[in-house]
């Protein structure tokens, strides 16, 4: 059996990034869409993919844990949801698998998405509904989360900052920047990872290149422009081809490089690897 842990099992655009920043607040070490069990052993909370597709065999892997159920207002959820499955690469074939399962399809019908997002939050409900000390319900989009509530749910002292509220309101500037300055869709979705239709679905008609300036720097942000500095072999030259200054993508790399370095690392040996890749075998042996 594993260490208790906790674990954010809303579905994903439902407060989930700000739930790790308040984390992170509190000292607990977390990890967003893990990609297996095993990356969930190596934190103490995780959230969103897996986490909430799989939030049964968690409770039984890691006993006495701590579940935190994101909810959303159903439209303003539809809204976030679409937007951000409609700019993201086909999956990996497990996690299309996964995202079938949770989401009822992998693209963006809002009928399938609907009937998910309440099939869900049934499902959580009523399998926590004769633990309800086990369960935390937070609308963090909605403005109603606090500290208060959730460090006495966790045992943890309430922190002196504001409570998180990270991507309150996605916008396209990020891709609307390196459209305007780079001119090339091709190379754009090579840096960003989006695909080329979302891509070419935008319009540069009226764009500032301002708006991006002026916007709060996020992990997606940082992590499409220290691409770009790699792409362009450093950091004035990513500045001129962007149109940004230099202390913006230098503070960007920082950022990206502390949140690295604030993960915890796993203990790898030769022994290690091939225990792992034997697993791997196994598992793929066994479908």
């Amino acid at each position: 059996m594993g260490k208790t842990k906790i674990f954010g099992i809303g579905l994903a655009k439902t407060g989930t990034t700000s739930l790790n920043d308040a984390f992170a607040i509190l000292g607990i070490a977390s990890i967003g869409c893990p990609a297996s069990i095993s990356d969930v052993r190596r934190f103490e909370a995780a959230t969103d993919g897996i986490v909430a597709d799989r939030f049964e065999e968690l409770d039984r892997v890691f006993p006495n844990s701590k579940f935190i159920y994101t909810t959303r207002d159903r439209d303003s959820w539809l809204r976030s949801y679409t937007g951000y499955r409609g700019r993201k690469h086909s999956p990996m074939p497990g996690h299309e698998e996964m995202t079938r399962r949770l989401y009822g399809t992998t693209g963006t019908d809002e009928q399938t998405l609907i009937e998910a997002y309440a099939r869900h939050e049934r499902h959580v409900l009523e399998y926590f509904s004769e633990r309800p000390d086990d369960l935390l319900v937070m609308d963090i989009c909605g403005g109603r989360a606090d500290w208060e509530t959730l460090c006495a749910f966790l045992g943890k002292p309430v922190p002196e900052e504001p409570f998180p509220s990270s991507n309150p309101k996605f916008t396209d500037n990020i891709y609307l920047q390196l459209l305007y300055c780079l001119q090339d869709t091709g190379l754009v979705s090579q840096l960003t990872r989006a695909p080329m239709e979302f891509l070419e679905s935008l319009s540069l008609e009226g764009y500032d290149p301002e708006n991006f300036t002026r916007e709060a720097p996020t992990k997606r942000t940082d992590r499409i422009l220290v691409k770009a500095v790699k792409h362009f072999s450093g950091i004035d030259p990513a500045a001129q081809a962007l149109q940004l200054e230099p202390a913006m993508l230098t503070a960007a790399v920082k950022r990206h490089h502390q949140r690295k370095a604030d993960r915890p690392r796993r203990k790898s040996t030769f022994i290690g690897k091939r225990i792992r890749r034997l697993k791997r075998r196994l598992e793929l042996g066994s479908r």
